[in-house]
């Protein structure tokens, strides 16, 4: 018997066969384009997990300096597309969805034009669609440093593992959680895309009009790469907490931002990164 998340839009069924058994059936994480549209013009499409699209598409416009509250948006609309085969993967027919998000009248769109590109972003790629390194850096907001007992930030991977649901399910999916200072969990997603997986938790208050994070924890249940680092100090995110190792840039990063990152984190342990 299938599991509930089974049911989700981000799960599928599929036939296996383990070591010479018989033809079971396992669940997979369903991985699919969604294009992202701003006053009806084509931005960008990026592989991701559907559910939440309208949170990835804040999130990821939020990120690119398109919006920066949802005073600014007037409307966003998930649209279902009908299902269509890709001319590039031959084997796949993907469901064309798309979210079109329209802005304020009047409202100065000059990133609009600069954030347009047209490709098409993997699940697992954070800089796609740049053309130059100096695209790869952005200016930042400050960001006021947090002072959190590391004991307590040792507790939030498991917090946020027991709301993974699409990972329970199939054992491949990132996860990304928002907690506020004392530990509780306020929002988590899950994506096949890690950076997505962060576009959705941070589009959630963006919706929400409550940005800036500046008194929030972001945890994520992979690496610390320098992708989520930049995302997570454009929200003014302070803390953030990683599973998994930080990349030498994720450290200079947030060390120069005064983040306070803590990789390898779990039950008594935990990498708090520090300035030399």
């Amino acid at each position: 018997m299938l599991t509930k998340p089974a049911l989700a839009p981000g799960v599928q069924s599929v036939p296996v066969r383990r070591r010479g058994a018989r033809l079971e059936r396992d669940l997979v994480v369903v991985e699919d384009p969604l294009e992202i549209r701003v006053d009806g013009k084509p931005l960008v499409v990026t592989m991701r997990t559907p559910g939440h699209d309208s949170e990835l598409a804040a999130g990821f416009l939020f990120g690119e300096g398109v919006v920066g509250n949802a005073d600014e948006i007037v409307s966003i609309q998930a649209q279902a597309g009908s299902s269509q085969r890709d001319t590039q993967i031959r084997v796949a027919n993907f469901s064309g969805d798309a979210v079109d998000m329209t802005l304020r009248e009047g409202l100065a769109k000059p990133n609009v034009a600069h954030a347009e590109r047209e490709f098409r972003a993997t699940a697992a790629c954070g800089v796609c669609g740049k053309t130059e390194i100096a695209d790869l850096d952005a200016d930042l907001p400050a960001v006021v440093p947090m002072e959190v007992d590391p004991s307590l930030l040792e507790t939030l991977p498991d917090t946020l593992r027991r709301a993974q649901e699409l990972f329970e399910a199939t054992g491949g999916i990132h996860a990304a959680g928002i907690f506020d200072p004392h530990g509780s969990l306020l929002c988590s997603y899950e994506d096949i895309g890690r950076h997505n997986a962060v576009d959705k938790a941070i589009g959630h208050f963006v919706l929400k009009n409550a940005m800036p994070l500046s008194d929030r924890i972001l945890v994520v249940s992979g690496r610390a790469g320098f992708e989520l680092v930049q995302k997570a100090l454009k929200a003014s995110i302070p803390v953030m907490v990683s599973v998994g190792a930080a990349s030498s840039l994720a450290v200079q990063m947030a060390t120069d931002a005064s983040m306070a990152l803590y990789s390898f984190a779990g039950p008594g342990h935990g990498n708090l990164h520090v300035r030399e």
